[in-house]
Order: C-alpha cells, then structure tokens, then sequence
C-alpha cells in the first residue's frame, strides 16, 4: 500500500514539475525580469496567507489516519465538517484582509505607476484562488488520509495541467500578469469542484454536513495544529521570505536567478515529499495501536531511506545543476548554480531528517520542533537581510543555509533521539551510515577523470546523468538497502512480472483479465 501510494505521490510530482519546466522558460521571456519578479513575489507574500490552515491540514491528516485505521466512519465524518468550517472561516479571514493588502503591498516596495497596478491586482486575484484553495486542500487531506493518494493526485495533475494551460494560452496571446492571476484563480475553482467529486468516490460513508462540525474536534484540531503551523511558519520563512529580502533590500530583477536556484531544490523537496505523506500516516497508524518498538524500528528504516534518496538526488543537482539550469532556461541564468550549491548544503540534511519531523507529529510531540523551526525561520530573515546588503544573492543563500544547518544538524537530531528513546549509535549505524557511504562513494567516482561530465547539449547531459544514475543505484542497492529491503524488492519485482505475464496470457488465450489478488481489490 505505501510502495503503491509512493509511486502515485511520484507520478503526480512528475507532471506538476513537467508543467512547472515548460512554464517557467515561458514566463521568463514573455514577462520579463521585472515582471517575472512581481509574480513571484506576489505568490510568495500570498503563500503567508496559506499558512492559516496549514497547520490545520497536517492535523487533519493525522485524525483522519487514525480514525480510518479504527475504522470509526462518525468520527470521520465529525473530523471532516469540522475541518471544513475550520477552512471556509480562514477563507473569510482571508478575503476581509485582501483590499487592505492589495492596497498597502504595492507600495511597499519601490515599482513604476503601471507595475504598482498591475501588482495590486495580481494580489487580489491571487488572493481570491487562495480562498478558493483552502477548502479543496481540506477534501485532498481527507484523500490522503484514508491512504487514497491516488485520488489526490488525480485532483492535484488535474489542476496543475488546467493552470498551466490556461497561464501558457495568456502568454502566448500576449497577455501579463493580472491574466496569469485570473487563470490560477479559475483552476482552483475548478480544483475545489473536483476534489469534492474525487472526495465521494473515495469514500461513500464520507458527508459533508457542517452541523456535524464540533467544538471539541475543533480543540483538538487546533491543539495539534498550532505547533504544526509554527513548524510551517517556520519552514515557509525560509522557503518564501528570500523574494521578499531580494525585492526590499536588492532589486527586483534579482529574484528571477534566485528563484530558479530555489525551483530546483523545491523539486527534489517535492519528490522526497511524495515518500513522506505515506510514512506520515503509517506512523500515525503505528502509534496509535501502541506499538513502540516497531514505532522505533519504522522511524529508524524510514530515516535510512529518505536519507538515502536524499543524498541520490542532491548529487545529481550538485553535479549537473549547472547544465540543468542552462538547459532549461538559458546560459544567461547560470550564476544560479552557484546559490544551488549553498543551499543544497542546508537542505540534504533537512531532507534527510525528514522522518524525524513526522514521528514527532505523529506521537504529538511536536511542540519543540515548532518553536525550533519558527526560530530558525527567523534567523533566516535576519541573516538574509545583513548578509544581503553585503555579499548579494550569495549572502541571501548563505542566510537561509547557514540556520537550517545549524537547527537540523544538531538540535533537531538531539531533540527526536532523546523523545523516541534511540541510542545515538544505533541511530547512525542503523539509519545514516549506509546513506553516507554511498554519497562519499559516489561523490569520488563521479568526479574520476573520464566518466561521462554534463556537457553542452541536452543529449549530453542526458547521456551523463544516465550513467550517473547507473552508479548510484549500484552502490544503492549493494551497500544503501539492507537484505531484508532487497529480498522484499527481488520478491516485488518477480510478482510484477509473473503477473504481467499471466495477464498478457489470460488476454491472448481467451480475451479476459485474471481475477485480481485480494490484496489489489478496492
């Protein structure tokens, strides 16, 4: 079922990042630096608005996975109408504040007469979508809650596709920026008619009645949630504030280079995500049952193999970033490598600690890591703002990767060993030393005289990322998996192709389908 859920996180990552790739060359030439800024920036100071129910979404996803595992469909459906209220009064929240913002945003920040305007309304419109969005982000936490990720990606592919054609139909009719909030503000109307349809064929015992809502459900929602948002805040402070740094304190053209150094990381962020949401609910699962030591025995696995993919993908942007950026949006671009590389250095190890976060939220004692990552969020602005007037866009990257080392490097590792009872030692044999070895390994074997290098061309750095990919998934399956993962991979891929086999015979010989194992039905 996780392998399952993985794999769909991973497909519906795979067209929102081919969208994102082909978008964002677009809206480059077509805007411009300036502009291409202003939209930016204006989705980075919206997504604080989003904030609202973040927190809350990360708790609906913990209740709904422990209810569904209980199999208990009136505290579902209680845990539903109240998550909803919830998000229909952060939409209302939101939509109060929205003409003072689009008001007062604008001239915050030193723009022409014309580019002021157009910002304005590009917050509103944004603004609107984000109201929109929020109850749609309430059903696609249900979906995932009760393991039908799926569904959610269905929901997610479907409006990534429908905003993107709509914003590349607008550009290429020679249409700017208010036309690119309009489209994103229609597909997330239509990504909330949607995930209502999708929520309905996941599970017919869910209703949406919000007289079911609940005060006490709400407590608790909002009890787990608070430290779950300050651990957001904390991590949207360091993801969104450096185009808000960058527009202030440099200028406004500078966000475009920094931006694309920042795309590139989220995109790994956003495929190691895919492994996390499953291992979140099975956490949730696991501990709800009580079940400690295998609670700790899951948590130390997990960590293996996030760290694992981690250290997979951040040497493939560490060595073929540069060719990647100049591939995808021009030679005039590729000074963002450098930015790439500072941040890198902060974010494989936060990747890596990643299940270290969600055993936290999945026992709920998550309370510390929401103060740690607020705080070091914060240390990020400070840092961005001294260190920018002085070094630039190097002195921006050097802010946000200099705390995040210091809060996920050492004090959040310290904090999770000692809550969960692991002895440090077993900690590192067990889950980072495999992970480790395979990075030093691959890092000098990559870098020998002779093998392939990205070179100029997209076939060469296809060429070269193939056989780099080669070499990391042999040193990966020899040293990174343990026995137990590859006779489990060995047995998952001999059941794959006998029943693929036995499926392409059943059609040639009379035309029908094998009946499905049990453990495929609905």
């Amino acid at each position: 079922m996780i392998s399952r859920s993985i794999v769909s996180n991973w497909f519906g990552f795979m067209i929102s990042g081919l969208v994102s790739l082909l978008l964002t060359p677009l809206l480059l030439h077509r805007l411009g630096d300036v502009f291409f800024g202003l939209w930016v920036l204006a989705a980075s100071l919206l997504d604080y608005y989003g904030l609202l129910d973040i927190g809350m979404r990360t708790a609906l996803f913990h209740f709904i996975a422990r209810f569904h595992g209980a199999d208990d469909a009136t505290e579902l459906r209680v845990t539903l109408a109240t998550a909803l209220a919830l998000a229909l009064l952060v939409s209302a929240l939101l939509l109060l504040v929205l003409p003072l913002a689009a008001f007062v945003l604008p001239r915050f920040f030193s723009l022409a007469p014309a580019a002021r305007a157009a910002f304005a309304w590009t917050i509103a419109w944004i603004g609107l979508s984000l109201a929109l969005t929020f109850p749609a982000r309430v059903l696609g936490s249900y979906l995932s809650g009760v393991r039908r990720f799926d569904l959610y990606n269905v929901g997610a592919v479907c409006t990534v596709v429908l905003r993107g054609a709509l914003m590349a139909a607008a550009l290429l009719a020679g249409y700017g920026l208010v036309a690119l909030a309009v489209a994103a503000c229609i597909a997330s109307a239509a990504s909330l008619l949607l995930n209502l349809y999708l929520l309905r064929r996941a599970d017919a015992r869910a209703s949406i009645h919000l007289r079911l809502a609940s005060r006490r459900r709400a407590r608790e929602i909002l009890g787990y949630s608070v430290f779950a948002f300050f651990n957001v805040c904390g991590e949207q402070l360091r993801s969104y504030s450096d185009a808000v740094v960058i527009g202030r304190v440099l200028v406004m053209s500078m966000i475009a280079p920094f931006n694309i150094a920042i795309r590139l990381i989220e995109y790994m962020k956003s495929i190691l995500t895919g492994i996390a949401s499953p291992i979140l609910g099975r956490l949730s699962e696991i501990s709800g049952a009580g079940r400690r030591r295998e609670l700790r025995r899951y948590f130390l696995r997990s960590t293996r193999y996030m760290a694992l993919a981690t250290v997979f993908l951040s040497l493939l942007l560490a060595v073929d970033g540069r060719a990647l950026i100049v591939a995808w949006v021009g030679s005039a671009y590729a000074s963002s490598y450098i930015l790439l590389l500072i941040l890198l250095s902060g974010y494989i190890v936060a990747n890596a600690q990643t299940p270290s976060q969600l055993l936290m939220l999945a026992i709920a004692r998550h309370r510390f890591l929401g103060y740690l990552t607020l705080t070091e969020g914060a240390a990020n602005i400070v840092l961005s703002i001294v260190w920018g007037r002085r070094y630039g866009l190097v002195g921006v990257a050097l802010g946000t990767a200099v705390p995040l080392l210091a809060a996920k490097l050492i004090v959040q590792p310290i904090y999770t060993l000692s809550v969960a009872h692991v002895p440090l030692r077993q900690y590192l044999s067990e889950a980072l030393l495999a992970p480790v070895a395979v990075g030093v390994l691959a890092g000098f074997i990559l870098r020998i005289p002779g093998f392939p290098q990205p070179g100029p061309g997209i076939a060469a750095l296809a060429g070269a990322m193939f056989c780099q990919i080669c070499v990391l998934s042999l040193l990966g399956w020899s040293i990174g998996l343990d026995p137990d993962a590859r006779r489990a991979l060995r047995g998952w891929a001999r059941r794959a192709w006998a029943g693929r086999a036995l499926t392409a015979s059943a059609v040639a010989r009379h035309g029908i389908r094998p009946p499905a194992r049990s453990s495929e039905l609905p």
